[in-house]
């Protein structure tokens, strides 16, 4: 359930759960979105207009899988987050060669769509953007071509050697995804172009003013953990200027759990250090 702006001030609470038609994907689909509400078990930390965190899900996952395996609702309530959760399949939040245009859904078509219905506070300095393995490339790549409109962004575990990713999976050595899927949204090369390639937009936007804070976690157990380190590499070399966090942690939902509060600490500009997790 949930109400919309009221005079100027959010009164809203629990979680929405939609389906709508989207313009850019040419068919229905369904979002996710966590209000702030007020509630006995949660004591918040802010009080006043929600910021707003669109929080991508991974390959194997779907729009509900932050709901299911994460205390997320709990970190909107605690930190007054609005947490906006898309639907994606396996796209890897791509425009396809063959397929379906989900990065400009994401990137331009959700955003205004969401704005319209809740009554976003749509300031840059009050929206980001995060997900986890095949989410944070998306976060990334999104944050990176609209850097105008994120204030930071967090990837968890992404797959941020995209390229490097994608020639894995063409040779084959990859079993959760084929290389047709690659195919589909590459071309018959399966090679992706600048914009979509993490290490070239991180280079690209290093000495520009107004680029997006970033933040990068990756658990050392990972099987991207080198994937990762080429990323963190390029941009340290760069001078990009972003926070890059590691620990003990695979690919798995207990240390999301963790580093996704770790990323609303860092998007609130908290001491990550010294700030305690819940």
């Amino acid at each position: 359930m949930y109400n919309f702006q009221i005079k100027g001030k959010i009164k809203i609470m629990g979680l929405f759960t939609g389906n709508f038609y989207s313009k850019n994907l040419r068919m229905t689909t369904q979002i996710n979105v966590i209000f702030p509400d007020v509630s006995n078990d949660v004591t918040p930390l802010y009080e006043g207009t929600p910021k707003v965190l669109y929080l991508l899900h991974g390959l194997s996952g779907n729009s509900d899988e932050w709901t299911r395996f994460s205390k997320i609702e709990y970190y909107a309530k605690k930190y007054n987050f609005i947490i906006i959760m898309p639907e994606v399949q396996r796209s890897f939040y791509t425009t396809g060669k063959v397929g379906i245009d989900y990065f400009h859904y994401v990137a331009d078509e959700l955003p205004a769509i969401c704005g319209k219905w809740f009554h976003l506070d749509q300031r840059r300095e009050n929206t980001f953007i995060a997900g986890e393995s095949m989410g944070g490339y998306g976060a990334v790549k999104i944050a990176l071509n609209r850097p105008e409109k994120y204030e930071a962004v967090a990837s968890l575990s992404g797959v941020l050697d995209y390229v490097g990713f994608t020639e894995m999976v063409l040779a084959g050595n990859w079993e959760d995804m084929s290389p047709q899927e690659i195919q589909s949204f590459h071309g018959e090369a399966g090679k992706p172009e600048e914009w979509e390639n993490p290490l070239f937009l991180v280079e690209k936007l290093a000495k520009d003013e107004n680029r997006p804070r970033l933040i990068q976690f990756c658990g050392t157990e990972d099987f991207l953990y080198e994937n990762n380190q080429k990323f963190r590499k390029v941009a340290e070399s760069n001078g990009y200027g972003h926070v890059y966090m590691e620990g003990p942690g695979d690919h798995e939902w207990p240390y999301w759990d963790k580093m996704i509060q770790r990323a609303i600490q860092f998007f609130l500009n908290l001491d990550l250090q010294t700030t305690k997790l819940y």
